[in-house]
């Protein structure tokens, strides 16, 4: 296990992050918005991991971040009305979208057929979930029902023997993203959060 408390990222911690995301570990990660618990979203046991460290309602899914488009195209059943020209031209960005979801997916990702994703605007991120290969599950670090957290010291003390605790630096926010519902004729708000999201943006037909 690699604990890393402070620093920059570099090939090598990047190279360490992905090799423990594919040994099913799961770590603390710095996001575009809040620290994030993170995991492959292929893994089974290392989502379970994720849930059980939450305490968190199985039926309540999870944010899955993806590295691309084509990364989005191959978990979402299909794109309602004009959506992938519009997240094309917002995405990377702190917003989380509801799409229709393939069964590619696992199943507790996907309640009702739907999941919740995200291209995040953070380089570094971006380059971890395209080195894994799959999606990453991103939560925000908390036991469920309570704020999530903040200070990587306190993550680690509060949240000890997981894959790795990076440090955030001055890049993550304090506000999580925003989620819009974009499975209808008209994209709706459903949280507001980092993202501004007007209601003109949402016009999907």
């Amino acid at each position: 296990m690699e604990t890393v408390l402070r620093g920059y990222y570099t090939l090598k911690r990047i190279e360490n992050i992905v090799s423990m995301i594919e040994s099913g570990e799961v770590g603390v990660l710095p996001t575009d918005t809040i620290y994030g618990l993170h995991c492959d979203a292929l893994d089974i046991d290392a989502v379970k991991k994720i849930i059980r460290i939450k305490g968190r309602n199985k039926k309540a899914g999870l944010i899955l971040l993806m590295s691309n488009i084509e990364m989005v195209d191959r978990y979402i059943s299909n794109w309602p009305g004009d959506s992938k020209r519009v997240l094309s031209h917002i995405w990377p960005a702190r917003l989380t979208a509801l799409l229709p979801a393939t069964d590619k997916i696992l199943p507790v990702l996907r309640p009702g057929m739907t999941i919740a994703v995200r291209i995040p605007a953070d380089d570094e991120l971006r380059s971890i979930i395209s080195a894994v290969g799959s999606p990453l599950v991103s939560t925000s670090v908390n036991r469920s029902g309570m704020p999530p957290m903040k200070r990587i010291a306190d993550i680690h003390r509060t949240f000890p023997g997981l894959g790795c605790y990076i440090s955030a630096r001055g890049r993550s926010r304090t506000e999580p993203s925003t989620i819009v519902d974009f499975r209808g004729a008209q994209a709706t708000l459903v949280r507001s959060g980092a993202f501004h999201f007007s209601g003109e943006e949402g016009r999907i037909n």
